[in-house]
């Protein structure tokens, strides 16, 4: 997670150039244990010069849809939407609908940074009774372990074996390296029902 500190040198890094920054914030409320996110957009230096992305599919659960928006400075914006015409449709109006009549009320996304931060808690807790070995989560709904102590697979092989022999899917963290890349460490989504992360760590006892 980003600190105040890492911005303020952000702004001394690009200090005297011609630097754009897109700042991906779509997860701005999945930051836990008190933590504030930091956005672009609260410090002048680099909101002038900033393209902010936010998601109301992550927000609001329903990433099927792909509904978000893009914020930035007038002239940014201008020059910004001469490219975004060509390269996408808009989306269609009863989706539009719905989300700004959701929006409408703030109960409806002001407690998402503590019910994902009550999940996080309950899987790290049913995970500590495996022998996996959890890392650092402040933020995100995703989870990773490290099987270093289990096993010397490739993290793709362990990957599937957890499926065909345990029923529990995971995805290994070297798709996401450009070069191939093994680190022994998995990863898991915690934004499922309760019920079903008690089967799976039920499940991962057993490997």
């Amino acid at each position: 997670i980003l600190s105040e500190d890492d911005m303020r040198s952000l702004i001394k890094l690009i200090n005297g150039t011609d630097i754009l920054i897109l700042s991906d914030e779509v997860y701005e409320h999945l930051i836990y244990d008190g933590q504030k996110h930091q956005s672009v957009m609260l410090f002048p230096e680099l909101r002038e010069r900033s393209f902010v992305v936010a998601s109301f599919g992550k927000l609001l659960h329903a990433t099927g849809w792909k509904l978000g928006y893009c914020l930035a400075p007038e002239l940014l914006t201008k020059e910004f939407r001469k490219v975004h015409q060509f390269n996408v449709f808009s989306v269609n109006s009863p989706m539009q609908e719905a989300i700004a009549n959701y929006l409408k009320e703030s109960k409806h996304y002001t407690g998402i940074t503590q019910f994902f931060q009550d999940k996080r808690d309950y899987f790290r807790r049913l995970i500590a009774d495996t022998r996996l070995e959890l890392l650092p989560c402040n933020g995100s709904y995703f989870q990773c372990v490290s099987y270093s102590n289990i096993s010397d697979e490739k993290d793709t092989d362990f990957s599937m074996r957890l499926i065909k022999d345990f029923g529990v899917a995971t995805i290994p963290v070297s798709a996401f390296y450009q070069k191939s890349t093994d680190h022994k460490i998995i990863r898991f989504c915690f934004a499922k029902e309760n019920t079903t992360l008690a089967l799976a760590a039920e499940k991962l006892k057993n490997v």
